[in-house]
């Protein structure tokens, strides 16, 4: 039995990856083109293993978040975007905007 619970825990700790479409590497992504690709998990993962936790129990904020997409689909947050984080397509580096006049 205890066997069996040790193979579920990890296809359900693949599983999250397995879904996510793969960001490319050496690009900058905003949360939310991630969430849209099925980051979530990797997500609350990534900020829970840099020190972030209050910010990875907080979804509702990570659409303003920015990221570094690594080898492997791996991304490492770089900061949230105060002034607003703009998807500019596939292929380009998305833009995180810390002018906060955006929003006045």
């Amino acid at each position: 039995m205890k066997f069996t619970s040790t193979i579920t825990a990890a296809l359900l700790a693949f599983s999250g990856a397995a879904s996510a479409g793969l960001c490319q590497a050496g690009l900058k992504y905003c949360g939310s083109t991630l969430l849209d690709g099925g980051y979530h998990d990797i997500i609350q993962q990534t900020l829970r293993s840099q020190g972030e936790i209050v910010l990875s129990n907080s979804p509702g904020l990570w659409w303003g978040t920015y990221w570094q997409c690594n080898p492997g689909g791996t991304i490492t947050y770089l900061g949230g975007c105060v002034g607003g984080c703009f998807d500019r397509g596939a292929g380009n580096n998305d833009e995180c905007s810390h002018d906060a006049s955006n929003w006045l």
